[in-house]
């Protein structure tokens, strides 16, 4: 009986390491790099569009951008069902809408195509997010990412969502990232830095730390 018994507890005991680890495998990562000091009006850069893209219709998707801190971050991201979107996020999407916005690329790029990305302190509580030289959306920033209205830290993302463990790219790279000072002109992103290489779920290899490149495979656990 004894035996039988201190069976059936390492059996569940097996299922729950088994069970969180399959749910460790699941959610939100990312890869990111942030100024360390908060003397910026804006952040841009070139996207290169990744190759071997795999990504679940479920939800699931992966992002790259820019942000201001963590009052907004603008650039593009990738669902099946939707394609290449441009995004602009200063609020949360369920109860500030006026503050988020996502809309799908008019011209959608193929692996190897460079995006410019620019987002800009308004420095009047709102945000502008620019693709290729063209102004997508200006919005104000939401109640729940406080306010607007001085320089901030700057930041690049990788990042996923993935709900199935299954999303996957190859070769997604910043390049010519530059921060916006307060004369108006832009310099080269900095270095020093607070780097998470990388953060949460994903299987990410770092090519480079600064500006970021990466690539993503399926199946971390």
């Amino acid at each position: 009986m004894k035996k039988l018994t201190f069976l059936v507890v390492s059996i569940i005991m097996l299922l729950s390491v088994s069970t969180s680890a399959f749910a460790v495998a699941t959610g939100e990562g990312a890869v990111r790099l942030e100024t360390s000091t908060s003397n910026y009006y804006g952040v841009a850069g070139y996207i290169t569009i990744p190759s071997n893209l795999v990504v679940s219709n479920d939800g699931s998707y992966v992002a790259f951008y820019l942000g201001l801190d963590n009052k907004c971050e603008g650039g593009i991201s990738y669902r099946p069902h939707t394609g290449w979107n441009k995004f602009l996020k200063c609020g949360q999407a369920d109860t500030e809408p006026e503050s988020t916005k996502t809309t799908p690329l008019a011209n959608q790029p193929v692996a190897g195509d460079q995006i410019n990305i620019k987002v800009v302190n308004n420095l009047n509580n709102t945000a502008s997010l620019y693709i290729n030289g063209v102004e997508a959306y200006t919005l104000p920033v939401g109640k729940s990412k406080g306010t607007l209205y001085s320089s901030t830290k700057v930041k690049m993302v990788h990042s996923t969502h993935d709900n199935q463990d299954k999303n996957s790219y190859k070769n997604a790279k910043f390049t010519s990232v530059q921060v916006k000072n307060a004369n108006g002109t832009y310099t080269n992103f900095p270095t020093n830095v607070n780097p998470t290489y990388p953060w949460g779920v994903g299987d990410y290899t770092v090519h480079s730390t600064n500006p970021i490149a990466t690539s993503l495979k399926a199946g971390k656990s």
